[in-house]
């Protein structure tokens, strides 16, 4: 008998563990269950800011010198009649390495013939952009001597013009293009523009 009541008894902590042990996960599955949906509304509460990147911008170098067009012939042209621009630059005293150059110009109504380099100890590279052109110019490796330009005439471009009109030709920047100057120290500076209108006739 005492053996029969023992293990009863044994029987009985044993099922009084399990259901300990079986009510303690279902109510930790509940606590669980709770955190998640809690975690989750919260989330949908306070949703992460979205922080926007800025936008680059030019770096601002100091404005030095002068790019400025000039017309070969004058402010006035003929329709179908090629006609010239030059850029005239002043780097005002500072020595020059290289430099962009960049004209915007009516694309649709003006057709560009020719660019070239009119400062011998510069060679050129022209790219075609959307609403512009963009020069960019090296010194030449062979060329040792330090250069200033003083009202020096760097590039020439000849146009012709599909119909009547005055047009604008521009050396301002254009989004994160500019003109500028860069010396002997690569250092950059960017100098003051002038633009030209010609009248087409």
């Amino acid at each position: 008998m005492e053996n029969t009541d023992h293990t009863k008894y044994i029987r009985l902590i044993a099922a009084l563990l399990a259901g300990i042990l079986l009510i303690s996960s279902i109510v930790g599955y509940i606590i669980s269950q709770k955190m998640n949906k809690g975690g989750a509304v919260a989330d949908k509460q306070t949703p992460t800011p979205i922080v926007p990147l800025p936008t680059p911008t030019m770096i601002p170098y100091p404005t030095k010198g002068s790019l400025v067009l000039v017309g070969k012939t004058g402010a006035t042209a003929q329709v179908g009649m090629p006609f010239t621009l030059n850029v005239i630059a002043t780097s005002s005293k500072d020595t020059v390495a290289g430099y962009d150059v960049i004209l915007s110009y009516d694309k649709v109504n003006l057709e560009r013939q020719l660019v070239q380099s009119i400062a011998p100890a510069f060679r050129i590279f022209t790219y075609e952009r959307g609403d512009h052109l963009s020069i960019s110019a090296t010194k030449n490796l062979s060329v040792t001597d330090l250069i200033q330009f003083s009202q020096t005439p760097i590039l020439s471009f000849i146009f012709t013009a599909k119909k009547k009109g005055t047009y604008t030709f521009s050396l301002k920047p254009v989004g994160n293009e500019s003109s500028k100057f860069v010396n002997e120290a690569a250092a950059v500076t960017y100098p003051e523009t002038k633009d030209i209108s010609i009248e087409i006739q």
